[in-house]
């Protein structure tokens, strides 16, 4: 019996430890994947101010430049556009964000701000277009900002809970 309470005690410590591992993991992950969006974008405005690239080129080239999980979003809306079948570069956009969202940790204010490029990406003049891209990569400056106040706040408390909330646990079953 008293083996049994020991190796319950054990798993349950064990899966909150974890789970307060994996939120404070999110918390640490979300302001380099913005970091890397706004480097995308950059790179992505910089492909329809000087180089007049053709726009699932120019996402292939923002999804290299983007990194591994920021980079699924432009590589995701390329491989659409390049697909075809009568879509507009906006909806091939808001289908790779909304295809994309749950393999990252971004909140739902970045995808908002991801979102909004839809209706002018590929639609509306170049300037119109870096206009709104630069607008976006200010606006996930100031979330990164957010962001890394969050994981400062954060990051350590949901490592700490995990542990003390299985050992609350612990404590009231045995």
């Amino acid at each position: 019996m008293l083996l049994a309470k020991v190796a319950g005690a054990v798993l349950v410590m064990g899966a909150t430890t974890c789970a307060g591992w994996q939120v404070a993991a999110r918390y640490a992950r979300r302001p380099g994947q913005l970091r890397d969006l706004q480097t995308g974008l950059a790179v992505l405005q910089t492909e329809v101010e000087y180089g007049a690239t053709p726009l699932p080129e120019a996402l292939q080239r923002a999804a290299r430049a983007a990194g591994p999980v920021a980079g699924q979003i432009f590589a995701e809306s390329a491989r659409r556009l390049a697909a075809g079948g009568g879509v507009t570069a906006g909806e091939c956009w808001e289908q790779a964000v909304e295809a994309v969202a749950d393999t990252t940790d971004l909140g739902p204010e970045e995808l908002s701000v991801l979102k909004a490029l839809a209706p002018v990406l590929g639609a509306s003049d170049r300037a119109d277009q870096i206009r709104h891209l630069q607008l976006a990569r200010h606006r996930l400056e100031s979330e990164e900002a957010r962001a890394r106040e969050e994981r400062q706040r954060y990051e350590r408390m949901a490592r700490y809970l995990g542990v003390l909330s299985g050992a609350a646990l612990v404590l009231i079953l045995i």
